[in-house]
C-alpha cells in the first residue's frame, strides 16, 4: 500500500487540555430570584388574561408585559424588552399549542420552567339576561373548544373565537 506518513491519532481528551466551554444553562441560571422582584415577564392577551395568572405564578413579583401575539412575546424577550415570557405549551384538554413550539424553533429562546395553572371558565352576560336567552359566545378558540360541550347543552349556537379569554371579558364589557 502507499505511505502517507504517520496517521493523525487524537490527543487523549482531558478537561485540562479541552477548550472551556461555558457549561450548558440550568433552570435554576434563569430563574433568577423565586419571587421574580426586578423581572418584566411577557405573556400573550391583555391584563386579567390566564397567561398573566401564569406569568405571576411563575414569578409573584414580577412586571408583567402584555403582549398582543404570542409572537410578540417571543420578540419582547429578544429585544430585551422583557426578561423572560410565559406562554402556553400544552393543555390538558385541548392538547399541545403547534404555534408556540414552532415558534420556540424559530426565535432563539429556551424553556427554563414549567408552570401547572388551573383555568376555570365563566360565562359572563349583561345583567338580567337569563341563561335559556344566550345565543352566542365570544372566546379564545381554546376556550371555545374546552367549553363545547356546556354551550352546545345551554343552546348557544354561534361562538366567535378572538385572541384571547380576558380580550373577550374587556370587549363584552365595552360593548355592554
Amino acid at each position: 500500500g502507499e505511505d502517507n506518513g504517520p496517521a493523525a491519532v487524537p490527543a487523549p481528551f482531558s478537561r485540562d487540555s479541552a477548550i472551556a466551554l461555558p457549561r450548558p444553562l440550568t433552570s435554576a441560571d434563569l430563574m433568577g430570584e423565586a419571587s421574580g422582584e426586578g423581572l418584566r415577564v411577557a405573556y400573550q392577551g391583555c391584563p386579567g388574561a390566564y397567561s398573566e395568572a401564569a406569568a405571576k405564578k411563575a414569578y409573584p413579583s414580577c412586571e408583567t408585559v402584555p403582549c398582543e401575539y404570542f409572537e410578540t412575546a417571543f420578540q419582547a424577550v429578544e429585544k430585551w424588552a422583557a426578561d423572560r415570557a410565559v406562554l402556553p405549551l400544552e393543555n390538558s384538554l385541548g392538547g399541545s399549542i403547534h404555534r408556540n413550539y414552532d415558534l420556540l424553533l424559530r426565535h432563539r429562546l429556551h424553556i427554563v420552567g414549567e408552570v401547572r395553572l388551573a383555568v376555570r371558565h365563566c360565562l359572563l352576560a349583561n345583567r338580567g339576561v337569563k341563561i335559556e336567552n344566550l345565543r352566542s359566545a365570544m372566546s379564545h378558540p381554546q376556550a371555545l373548544a374546552q367549553c363545547e360541550q356546556t354551550l352546545t347543552q345551554l343552546g348557544i349556537e354561534h361562538r366567535e373565537a378572538v385572541d384571547d379569554t380576558a380580550g373577550a371579558a374587556k370587549e363584552f364589557r365595552t360593548s355592554s
